[in-house]
């Protein structure tokens, strides 16, 4: 790891509070980052340890201008954008109420535009920087019984194609990691919320080649790499991070 790659960088990383966020907050600090994290509610707090937090509605316009407005007003600008936050709700399309639809599209899809949208201008101003978003491997292969998480995850990986063809001229890089089952406590969650929890996690580990889910810290590592100037060639990519999940369908077994 080296503890310099993002010396004198402003690094925000919205969902910051848990999870892969957090690793990757985490992960950003021990390299060197001026790292401010993005959190659900003042619960979090203590998770981030002695960081930057600031408690932040992704969904909205208004908060990612306040929160951004503080970060380049205490720290002077605004060198790299991780958008993490997410919530997962699971139904298939005869069960998913509009209302829930509409709150997992605003919290992972409009969100994370909104990251995007209000953190571009201040990359501008900085000649450049990089943007990672978060999508999943549902979002490139699809789940059933998830329709909205499924489609906002989906939306993420062609609105980050999207966006690195208009940040390529200004230096704005953007990539997105889709990543296989992770061990964090929204994946977590969703097991409880099953008959057989324990019978959940073994199916979800055997779905990947590898015979395990991945950790929140080798996303964190993926995530340091493409926010980082080492990866100044990459831009539009969406990178499956799955323990080999998408070369198979899913179907592995050990």
């Amino acid at each position: 790891m080296d503890s310099t790659r993002f010396k004198n960088k402003v690094v925000f990383v919205s969902g910051a509070g848990s999870g892969i966020g957090n690793a990757a907050a985490k992960r950003i600090t021990a390299e060197g980052g001026m790292v401010v994290c993005g959190l659900l509610d003042e619960s979090q707090r203590p998770a981030i340890g002695n960081l930057d937090g600031h408690v932040i509605d992704v969904a909205r316009a208004e908060s990612w201008d306040e929160v951004l407005g503080r970060i380049v007003a205490r720290h002077g600008g605004l060198d790299a954008l991780v958008n993490c936050a997410a919530i997962l709700r699971s139904g298939a399309i005869e069960e998913t109420a509009l209302a829930t639809w509409d709150e997992v599209i605003a919290v992972n899809l409009t969100g994370s535009f909104l990251g995007c949208q209000k953190a571009w201008p201040h990359l501008k101003r900085r000649g450049g920087g990089a943007i990672v978003n978060l999508s999943s491997l549902n979002g490139i292969r699809g789940l059933a019984r998830a329709v909205a998480y499924a489609t906002s995850k989906g939306g993420i990986v062609a609105m980050t194609m999207t966006l690195a063809l208009e940040g390529a001229r200004d230096k704005i890089r953007v990539n997105c990691i889709c990543p296989g089952t992770i061990d964090t406590p929204m994946v977590a969650a969703a097991y409880r919320r099953s008959t057989d929890p324990a019978a959940a996690a073994q199916a979800a580990a055997d779905r990947h080649p590898v015979g395990r889910v991945g950790t929140p810290d080798e996303v964190a590592a993926l995530i340091a790499y493409l926010a980082s100037d080492e990866a100044q060639f990459m831009t539009g990519q969406a990178i499956a991070l799955d323990g080999g999940r998408s070369i198979d369908g899913g179907k592995s077994a050990r």
